[in-house]
């Protein structure tokens, strides 16, 4: 059996433990591929480009029967998104914020009226677009301390939306002019005469296709070409919303003017009202995870393509190289793992997606709500983010200039990431929240290791991360307990353990990484009996990466280990020999583990990631005029 053969024999168990069960479904929108709004180019950025984006929503909104079919179908939902991220960045965070955000919203929060149900409709099919406006442009943390104004009329039952100062403009929302209708979840502190009721989302019609609502200004922002749409600035002069146009979950207003709230605190009214970041930070997850294997796919098929005339040996691929399998096999390892993980979360999702309506002090948010809606979704979206940057940031520069062609795609990618960093909430302030409560939630413990057996192997690196995440948090929890009750909020106090916190928070979700490898290749093992061995080339294919995610997660983490003294510099050497051997046992398999993650090539259209590249490069281009 040659290696291609194996390889495509063996696809089907890695695709399983990649996609879970969402894989037919992603595999299901390549027909769009060939229709026009797919077909048709546009430069990277600016208007044409923008209706291209709309063009694309539009029709796939229309392939899967419309955008409240999956509100109802959360697999197809993810699946939607993880293509979407694939073929068109820019179409992914439309359809994340249309179909995750806008119709999650309006249909979970809100309830039935003669305002919002014909709303609902329209964007459905996507005759109207949905944006979400809660960033105010003025000011760090604006999630927590939302400005923008929703007042009752008691007399007309109407809302009115009132930007109080130019700060409090809401920042980054694609609703500047495209000739489409727009409408916003716009998030507003809800105020009644003497009583702030907290943030709620407010479901606001920007504008039609000729003209913007009265009372709404609109600003459009410079292009840019990571992620490129229509973004804006957007103020509000007291424009009026619908009473149905409150999504109101369960709270309401008596006739008499009485506000009542069953949830009674305004932080869990605030992390109700953003629930729907759940399915923006699970969403995000997939869809980059999604493309970090394409972005893998294209770099390590170019490396196998890419001839080289070094004096050593000519006639080369690059990829034979130790320096370029060190770089992109590591990479690959890395993708492999988040898949794993994001697998995992994303059969969370599917079986619960509502959100806690509960909320303890230690799950208070601090610095933003995202880690107090879910925790482990949001720091797996910054996971995700941060592997994407990586296999996207180390493809493009192992590709040299070919890498800088936006028709290969891997710029797009890195540009994904970097707006992945903020969207969805942002890395740094989801990392320091999640950190906080692994501290103050005393419920929370680290597993002790099991039998660890040979250190330096997977199964030791995983009691080894253990170790160290348990190490870290006693030693902060150590130190926060040391300071009186009432400074225990107090900036002073938290400021010079910000550091740790992030440290932390990284800490724990290595751990979970490294065990998502470990038990999906338990899973890939327990499929397998004695007498299949031989036909399973995936299991030593799965062994090798594993090794090598595992040595290169310890030597990232050996100066905490050298330092706490549970390795030797003896230790440390062992490490980086058993990295060494475990990158020369990855590259026999490369064809079984570069297939098992690999999305189609026509998802791809990626010139340098094809067999002849000169030939496909030349395809891409035209004739200079």
């Amino acid at each position: 059996m040659t290696t291609d053969q194996a390889a495509a024999e063996t696809v089907h168990p890695l695709r399983r433990l990649l996609h879970g069960d969402t894989g037919p479904d992603v595999d299901a929108l390549d027909g769009l591929l060939d229709t026009p709004p797919f077909t048709r180019s546009a430069p990277p950025c600016g208007p044409e480009r923008h209706t291209r984006t709309y063009d694309r929503l539009r029709a796939l909104g229309e392939w899967v029967g419309g955008a409240n079919a999956l509100q109802h179908d959360p697999a197809r939902l993810l699946a939607v998104l993880e293509w979407s991220a694939t073929v068109d960045p820019p179409l992914f965070l439309a359809g994340t914020v249309q179909y995750a955000v806008c119709v999650a919203a309006m249909t979970e929060l809100g309830r039935p009226g003669p305002y919002l149900d014909p709303l609902i409709d329209e964007v459905d099919r996507h005759e109207t677009f949905g944006s979400i406006m809660i960033t105010e442009v003025g000011r760090g943390n604006s999630h927590l301390a939302t400005r923008t104004e929703a007042r009752f009329d008691p007399a007309t039952r109407e809302f009115t939306l009132r930007t109080p100062d130019p700060t409090a403009a809401k920042f980054m929302s694609h609703v500047a002019g495209t000739g489409r209708a727009h409408m916003a979840i716009v998030y507003a502190r809800l105020l009644l005469p003497g009583q702030d009721c907290g943030v709620f989302p407010f479901a606001v019609r920007i504008r039609d296709a000729d003209r913007i609502t009265d009372g709404i200004h609109i600003t459009e922002l410079p292009e840019t070409t990571s992620v490129p749409l229509n973004y804006a600035l957007v103020t509000f002069d007291n424009t009026r919303v619908p009473y149905d146009g409150w999504l109101r979950d369960d709270a309401s207003i008596a006739p008499d003017g009485e506000f009542t709230d069953p949830l009674g605190d305004p932080d869990r009214r605030l992390v109700r009202s953003l629930s729907v970041s759940s399915n923006a930070s699970t969403g995000a997850a997939a869809a980059l995870t999604a493309a970090a294997r394409a972005a893998v796919t294209i770099g390590i098929r170019h490396s196998q393509h890419r001839l080289t005339m070094g004096r050593l040996r000519t006639d080369l691929p690059v990829l034979d190289y130790r320096t370029q399998q060190d770089a992109l096999y590591g990479v690959l390892a890395e993708v492999y793992a988040c898949g794993f993980l994001v697998a995992r979360l994303k059969g969370q999702y599917v079986r619960q997606r509502s959100a806690p309506t509960d909320l303890s002090a230690a799950h208070r948010p601090v610095w933003a709500p995202w880690a107090s809606v879910s925790r482990e979704q949001a720091l797996t979206k910054v996971a995700a983010t941060r592997i994407l940057q990586n296999a996207a940031g180390v493809c493009r520069e192992r590709a040299g200039a070919q890498g800088l062609l936006t028709a290969n795609r891997l710029l797009e990618y890195e540009g994904l990431a970097q707006v992945y960093q903020a969207a969805a909430g942002d890395n740094l302030l989801i990392r320091l929240d999640a950190g906080k409560q692994l501290v103050e939630d005393l419920t929370h413990t680290v597993p002790a290791p099991t039998e660890v057996g040979e250190l330096i192997s997977p199964g030791g690196v995983l009691a080894l991360a253990l170790l160290r995440e348990r190490g870290l948090l006693t030693e902060l929890r150590g130190r926060v307990e040391g300071v009186p009750v009432e400074e225990k909020t107090a900036f002073e106090t938290w400021n010079p353990l910000l550091p740790d916190l992030v440290t932390l928070a990284d800490a724990h979700q290595q751990r979970l990484l490294l065990e998502a490898f470990a038990a999906a290749v338990a899973e890939a093992e327990s499929t397998v009996t004695d007498t299949d061995i031989d036909q399973a080339p995936h299991l030593p294919a799965l062994h090798a990466l594993h090794a090598l995610y595992a040595m290169k997660s310890l030597e990232q983490t050996l100066s905490w280990h050298l330092e706490s003294g549970s390795l030797t510099s003896s230790d440390a050497l062992r490490v980086h020999r058993e990295r060494a051997r475990a990158l020369d046992a990855v590259h026999p398999h490369l064809a079984v583990l570069l297939d098992g993650c690999a999305p189609p090539d026509a998802r791809l259209r990626a010139p340098m990631a094809e067999q002849d590249v000169v030939a496909a490069l030349f395809a891409s281009g035209g004739p200079a005029t």
